[in-house]
């Protein structure tokens, strides 16, 4: 039994550390003031540069799972982003730091994906169903805990915050001491299996996976979607509140860190949540985004704008973990690549947030930076009205349960 709740402790623990890239985000005008010959839009992609190297490892990692195995994998993935991290604290030299969160990307995408087939792997049913949930709640105690470290360390300076990532190390000793190795083969097996039962049980699994793949490809358009506005908080906040003179680059990062209380309020209530909820998941979550898109751009103090930020957080971290438990309860039998590819779609967004906040501005032309936020308030409502006509559309029964038994 202890050796069990080990184990758990050991898996949870790298979810703490898959958020912690964006972190530093409070770092970008001390940084851009070091780095004054670095043009600003650049500076500023320190902050979302390893959502684009996710991408890619991402991509890459089922591939090295099958020579390496899963264990090995995501260890080396851990070991990466703790040498990655702690770069930028030991270091002035810009482009060394850019490399550096690059490398950071990579480390995090080789065992992000690969996280929750280690959790299929090792657990079934509502237990499953806990640990997907507190595997979300995690990340986001990871981001906080990250995140507020990283304001208070600002205080001595920016390169002292980077030493926050020596973190990854009792992550890697945990993850190495207690988690079985897990081959590549033996999970590939287990999806062969399940989708050979299924198939049996499921005359339509066929027709049933054609519907599948167009409302997948919709899930990762919408994920694409919600995850630049979400990203807007990261990118905007600073600025809101030092141009309105209400708070400084600490309290900023205060901010981000209360995301993260939301975040992992979601992950802990996630199952409760969905069994009530059920098909109305997602517009109610979207309606609370534009809540908290509300409650930040009308702002005055840093109270208001935290409670808007840890709705913002619990309503992303809900919307997120009902995409990957939706894809896990799939009857096509390739859960692992289409989460991959959820994977894909959310570091695609977050990586390129801040041109897509760009192009909002450009279509819908901005007066202040509070407007950014009232616009994609407005754009959550959009997308809470058309969830909720498509599941009122939808028969209860049609609804798939929370995850596969």
């Amino acid at each position: 039994m202890k050796n069990e709740l080990l184990k758990k402790i050991s898996i949870l623990s790298v979810s703490f550390i898959v958020v912690s890239g964006g972190a530093v985000a409070a770092n970008i005008p001390a940084m851009a003031k070091t780095f004054a010959d670095v043009p600003l839009s650049t500076v500023e992609m320190l902050s979302t540069i390893p959502a684009l190297f996710i991408i890619v490892s991402v991509l890459m990692s089922n591939t090295i799972a099958r020579y390496l195995g899963y264990k090995r994998t995501i260890a080396i993935g851990i070991a990466i982003v703790l040498v990655s991290g702690i770069i930028p604290a030991i270091t002035n030299n810009f482009w060394i730091i850019f490399i550096s969160r690059a490398l950071f990307g990579i480390g995090i995408g080789l065992f992000n994906s690969l996280l929750i087939a280690i959790i299929s792997h090792f657990y079934d049913g509502d237990e499953r169903s806990a640990m997907i949930g507190f595997q979300s709640a995690f990340e986001g105690l990871g981001g906080m805990t990250a995140t507020f470290a990283v304001g208070q360390l600002l205080k001595i300076d920016w390169q002292t915050s980077f030493w926050v990532y020596l973190s990854a190390l009792p992550v890697l000793i945990l993850f190495l001491l207690f988690v079985p190795n897990v081959t590549y083969d033996e999970i590939r097996k287990e999806k062969s299996l399940n989708t050979s039962v299924k198939r049996v049980a499921n005359n339509k699994a066929n027709n049933e996976a054609e519907v599948g793949k167009r409302a997948f490809l919709g899930y990762i358009v919408l994920l694409v979607i919600v995850v630049v506005i979400y990203m807007s908080i990261a990118v905007k906040v600073t600025t809101l509140m030092t141009t309105l003179g209400y708070g400084d680059a600490t309290d900023s990062s205060n901010i981000l860190a209360l995301i993260g209380v939301g975040a992992m309020a979601a992950g802990f209530l996630f199952g409760k949540v969905y069994r009530v909820t059920k098909k109305y998941t997602l517009p109610l979550a979207f309606f609370f985004m534009s809540i908290g898109m509300l409650l930040i751009g009308s702002s005055n103090s840093i109270f208001q704008t935290g409670i808007g930020a840890i709705i913002c957080g619990f309503s992303v971290r809900t919307f997120i973990p009902y995409l990957f438990n939706k894809i896990n309860a799939s009857t096509a039998g390739n859960a692992g690549y289409r989460t991959s590819l959820l994977l894909v779609g959310f570091n695609f967004g977050s990586a390129f947030s801040p041109y897509g906040i760009a192009l909002l501005e450009r279509v819908y032309p901005v007066s202040s930076v509070r407007d950014i936020f009232f616009i994609e308030a407005a754009m959550m409502v959009i997308l809470a009205l058309i969830g909720v006509v498509l599941a009122t559309k939808k028969p209860v029964e049609d609804e798939q349960p929370l995850v596969a038994e």
